[in-house]
């Protein structure tokens, strides 16, 4: 488990800075910069990538049938959603030919989702903020993205491009994340793999 504290330092030290914050409220130009950006951060990793631990199925909040001529109902966008995932289908691992087309709009009471599914749930991310839930694939994420977006204030410019090798390594830690991700969900088993053979 990793504080905030030990986010902002791996930042850090990806940046070759070895001075390290020691509270999250210090006024050093180091906490400073690592505070201005730890929450855009955090969001921009979670909206990434589909973090197992900040993913949610609820069911949509319907609003009205026949909301105009092209959808057939539109539902709330969730209160708690930082990035809409998809709207479920009934098959566990959706192809292009299975997803349920939806679109994202807005009215006067925040925004909304049109599509054709009656009775819909919808897969999102939520803004996850409490570190304790983090993973360890999730810390170095967010550690390498938040060096990128610190390199130019901490480094004078980053004239040795340490911020975009921060970003390439943050590119790749996305990758074993969806690995991991992968490995970890046993979505589809042997079982169910031999139950659509047979229907087939």
């Amino acid at each position: 488990m990793a504080s905030k504290m030990d986010i902002w330092n791996i930042a850090l030290s990806h940046l070759g800075i070895s001075k390290e914050v020691a509270s999250v409220d210090e006024q050093s130009q180091e906490a400073s910069a690592c505070r201005r950006f730890y929450d855009t951060t955090i969001q921009a990793v979670l909206k990434d990538h589909s973090w197992p631990f900040a993913s949610k199925i609820a069911t949509l909040g319907l609003i009205e049938a026949d909301p105009n001529d092209e959808w057939g109902f539109s539902y709330r966008y969730p209160s708690d959603c930082l990035f809409f995932r998809r709207i479920l289908s009934g098959n566990r691992n959706d192809t292009e030919l299975t997803k349920v087309p939806y679109a994202i709009t807005q009215d006067a009471s925040g925004f909304l989702i049109y599509t054709d599914a009656v009775d819909a749930d919808g897969e999102y991310t939520v803004n996850v903020t409490d570190e304790n839930y983090f993973r360890s694939d999730f810390v170095l994420a967010v550690s390498y993205r938040l060096a990128h977006y610190v390199a130019p204030r901490l480094t004078a410019g980053d004239p040795f491009g340490l911020g975009q090798k921060a970003m390439q390594n943050y590119i790749l830690e996305l990758s074993r994340a969806t690995a991991n991700s992968f490995n970890e969900d046993q979505s589809i088993t042997l079982q169910d793999t031999e139950s659509i053979a047979a229907r087939n």
